[in-house]
């Protein structure tokens, strides 16, 4: 069975969706929207649900070396749910780290088991964390401004119920605009306009009580992450340290998904990237049903949605042995 079909099955099942609304999409227009303030270009790539009605917004942030390709495949499955989804590109972090000999070569290091080199531990330095998180706030800030990138029209963007997600350092990106405190600082970038959170491959705390770091999270918060969840940027974070966070925040709409033997690799939504290749059928059809769910009951007011994610009897349609889906 396919992803699609697979996708199309269990989530009639749960009753997350109808099968007469699934997968259907309508345009995808990319464009570049210049910050003045800080002489920055924002790469973005929009996808609109099929129709010409308002709907909710979710955000995506890419991880290290990432572009507009990162979270293709949740994306397209959000968007044929119903929803707008917004790719964001950071440069500085991006895949022009990859374009130049000593990008290509650290990421060779990385592969054979050598570490992080200089240019990308550069990359992943607080001040691009802020870049990021700097990115998201004015693309929210665009939005009002722009009546359409292309053929897709922003005006049906409904910015009372926006969410915000990513991979990776995306995750990190993600967990610093849900309200993270950074230990060095104390300071958050907490951004109030964001309804809910999706976090694949989430970041744990650097310095500090976990606690501490997560207290401020207060919103619907799902962290996604594998059993065998680790990267060669950061041989010091296991995949159970992945599970940290949403061990960390407070009580109250949070929620995490490990899949068993899933891959840092496998959530990042690009089939295009390093490895050529997409998660598995189960892996993928697991992540597009539990975040429709909980993106429906945060953003759309989709009750039966959340009732769908909390009911153990639903389990076995959605996860394998091994897998574990925890909400507090």
């Amino acid at each position: 069975m396919t992803i699609r079909s697979r996708f199309l099955c269990v989530a009639a099942l749960l009753g997350i969706i109808a099968p007469t609304d699934a997968m259907a999409a309508g345009p995808v227009c990319d464009g570049i929207w210049h910050d003045a303030v800080r002489d920055r270009d924002v790469p973005v790539r929009i996808r609109m649900p099929d129709g010409d009605g308002r709907a909710p917004l979710i955000l995506f942030s890419h991880g290290l070396g990432g572009s507009l390709d990162g979270g293709t495949l949740w994306a397209q499955a959000w968007a044929n749910a119903g929803f707008i989804v917004i790719h964001l590109q950071h440069p500085g972090s991006d895949r022009s780290l990859l374009r130049s000999g000593d990008g290509l070569r650290m990421l060779r290091q990385m592969r054979s088991g050598g570490g992080i080199g200089d240019t990308f531990r550069a990359a992943m330095s607080p001040e691009q964390l802020d870049a990021r998180v700097r990115d998201v706030k004015f693309v929210l800030d665009q939005i009002p401004t722009r009546r359409s990138e292309g053929a897709c029209a922003l005006t049906r963007i409904d910015l009372a119920h926006v969410g915000m997600s990513g991979h990776s350092f995306g995750a990190h990106t993600t967990q610093a605009l849900a309200g993270q405190v950074f230990a060095k600082t104390g300071a958050t970038t907490i951004e109030p306009r964001i309804t809910a959170s999706i976090a694949f491959s989430p970041s744990p705390p650097r310095g500090g009580s976990d606690a501490q770091a997560m207290v401020k999270v207060a919103k619907p918060f799902f962290s996604i992450t594998g059993t065998a969840d680790t990267t060669p940027a950061l041989p010091d974070v296991t995949a159970a340290d992945r599970e940290r966070p949403f061990r960390a925040m407070p009580p109250g709409d949070k929620y995490l998904l490990v899949l068993k033997d899933a891959t840092h690799a496998d959530f990042s939504g690009n089939a295009g990237g390093f490895r050529q290749r997409g998660p598995s059928d189960h892996v993928a059809a697991a992540v597009i049903d539990t975040t429709i769910a909980f993106w429906r009951w945060t953003l759309s007011g989709d009750r039966a949605a959340k009732a769908a994610l909390d009911d153990p009897k639903a389990l076995a349609a959605r996860l394998a042995v091994g897998d574990r889906l925890e909400h507090k």
